[in-house]
């Protein structure tokens, strides 16, 4: 019997209390400069980012940002990815952005990456935005969504590189977070269960089909 395919779906950072969601375009695109070293780049911004005196961002970046996003929605993959490469090349040049607007610029990029096929090098800087992530979630509650974001992308990530035993962790957790989230606030209930069907998905990757019910 013929398994009915999964459809998977991705987050990228928005500032709404939900999260939009993307399918992962795998269409023929215009070819695109290499990606940067997106792993050493965030490595850098962990180093180098000072616990204050944090630099405001500019219209013409956030305007990048956003227009990264709005092309993702119109599925202009390869737009979307250049847009988002010249939000990394000012964060790069500029070390005291805010870490959450840093972490969000890399959840984006990881989606846009994988969105054109460059599932390895999405990685990378999936996995820097979770590490930004972590020292924040516990003081600033905005970054909880952000890393539950980041998760649930890292296990979709690693399980597109075949690696689905390691897919699941982060997965699991970002549905807890997404369930503490939910507690108090209702609006995060269609996270939460996007964040479950992932996990439904993964289960059953790892023929665990019971628990995956």
């Amino acid at each position: 019997m013929t398994r009915p395919r999964s459809r998977r779906r991705f987050a990228w950072c928005v500032a709404a209390p939900l999260a939009l969601w993307m399918p992962l375009s795998a269409g023929a695109l215009e070819r695109l400069p290499a990606a940067p070293d997106v792993a050493a780049a965030g490595e850098g911004w962990l180093a180098q980012t000072p616990p204050g005196g944090e630099l405001a961002i500019p219209a013409e970046v956030q305007g990048w940002f956003d227009g990264a996003k709005a092309a993702a929605a119109k599925g202009e993959a390869a737009e979307a990815l250049r847009l988002q490469k010249q939000v990394l090349a000012w964060l790069e040049a500029n070390p005291k952005a805010p870490v959450l607007f840093k972490a969000r610029a890399l959840i984006n990029l990881g989606v846009f990456l994988s969105g054109v096929g460059q599932r390895q090098e999405a990685l990378a800087p999936t996995q820097a935005a979770v590490q930004m992530l972590r020292p924040l979630a516990g003081s600033q509650p905005e970054a909880q969504r952000f890393l539950a974001m980041a998760l649930n992308n890292l296990g979709i990530r690693l399980s597109e590189l075949g690696r689905r035993q390691e897919a699941l962790a982060p997965i699991e957790e970002a549905q807890r977070i997404y369930r503490e989230l939910a507690k108090t606030n209702p609006a995060f209930l269609p996270d939460l269960a996007d964040s479950l069907n992932n996990l439904g998905i993964r289960l059953s990757e790892l023929g665990r089909r019971q628990e995956a019910l």
